[in-house]
């Protein structure tokens, strides 16, 4: 096992990465699942770097998080932390096994129903043992979000896994964090973006974390570029 000692903290244009490997990642997270506490832990890219620079409300997103690990390639290498496939990818799918082997529950936030079916189903084929709870996030107004959390929290759930839009979870947890009954939360800044983008080739059943592991290629080239134009000049300021 990695010794903690290797924990080390990056600053990342406007959010302080934790670099980790990913076996390491996994043990904190396993700790967050065996504690009484609810804990946030934020796959980061490069959009959401760029904006905690200049977002206030992204800053207290991002502060709400009890660790940040790598969500995109730049990320990864700004942190140093690039590794065979993709950081992201492998390290859901090792907390999604051992949750599965533990036979506990994951609830999905999803954009409507037919997703969430979708997404309930090739979960459960991927991760036998695993108990799927899949919720709607449609809405962003009082009711719909209390509405929300309530189901949610009827569930019970050892982990929320949302795959809906950024905009959505800052919502979310800036305004019902300390409601939300479950013990562990991992949001995404492109998780939901990746997971149901489809080629016109692809089929229904080409979805979920271990085939974003084969066949995903991460990255805008736009935003790519201006992150590391971004992230080269604060290292420069900082030396």
């Amino acid at each position: 096992m990695e010794n903690q000692n290797n924990h080390k903290r990056v600053p990342v244009l406007g959010i302080v990465v934790d670099s980790v490997s990913v076996p390491r990642a996994v043990e904190i997270s396993k700790d967050y699942l065996k504690n009484d506490y609810f804990n946030v832990i934020l796959l980061a890219g490069a959009w959401l770097a760029i904006e905690s620079q200049e977002s206030e409300e992204i800053k207290q997103f991002i502060h709400i998080a009890d660790l940040i690990l790598p969500g995109d390639h730049n990320i990864e290498d700004a942190a140093d932390k690039s590794i065979e496939g993709m950081f992201q990818e492998e390290f859901l799918d090792q907390i999604l096994m051992y949750l599965a082997k533990q036979e506990g529950h994951l609830c999905v936030l999803c954009d409507s129903e037919q997703q969430s079916e979708r997404v309930i189903l090739h979960l459960q084929e991927d991760y036998p043992g695993l108990k799927v709870d899949g919720v709607v996030f449609a809405d962003t107004d009082i009711e719909a979000m209390e509405a929300l959390v309530n189901t949610v929290n009827g569930y019970f759930p050892d982990l929320v896994l949302p795959l809906v839009s950024i905009e959505k979870q800052v919502s979310l947890l800036l305004k019902h964090k300390d409601t939300l009954s479950t013990k562990l939360y991992i949001g995404s800044e492109n998780l939901a973006e990746r997971i149901f983008r489809k080629g016109d080739s692809e089929k229904d059943d080409s979805i979920i974390v271990k085939w974003l592991k084969k066949h995903l290629h991460i990255g805008k080239k736009a935003m790519d570029n201006e992150f590391w134009q971004k992230y080269r000049a604060q290292k420069e300021n900082n030396e």
